[in-house]
């Protein structure tokens, strides 16, 4: 259950906070183009984790709960990118 937890608490937040950021601009986006953006940007975000994490000596010293975090957010953006591929083939099939 903590696993799950530390998983899901930071990818929350993070996406949460993306959907604040990214909804801004002028003119808005809205619908699938914002869940397409926020997906994006949560796998960029997600992977470049995963890169520092995994693959360079500062991810030896890092806690638990950064890679746990960033499974979490990899899955819960690809969650979001695969909401956004079904609202785009939806919205073509109008």
């Amino acid at each position: 259950m903590a696993r799950v937890l530390a998983m899901g608490i930071p990818a929350l937040l993070i996406v949460v906070t993306l959907f604040g950021v990214l909804a801004r601009g002028n003119p808005k986006p809205g619908g699938v183009a914002l869940f397409w953006r926020v997906g994006l940007v949560g796998i960029g975000l997600g992977a470049g984790a995963w890169y520092v994490a995994t693959q360079t000596s500062v991810g030896r010293s890092l806690p638990a709960l950064v890679h746990d975090g960033y499974r979490g957010l990899l899955i819960l953006a690809g969650l979001i990118v695969v909401v956004a591929l079904v609202g785009s083939m939806l919205k073509r099939t109008k």
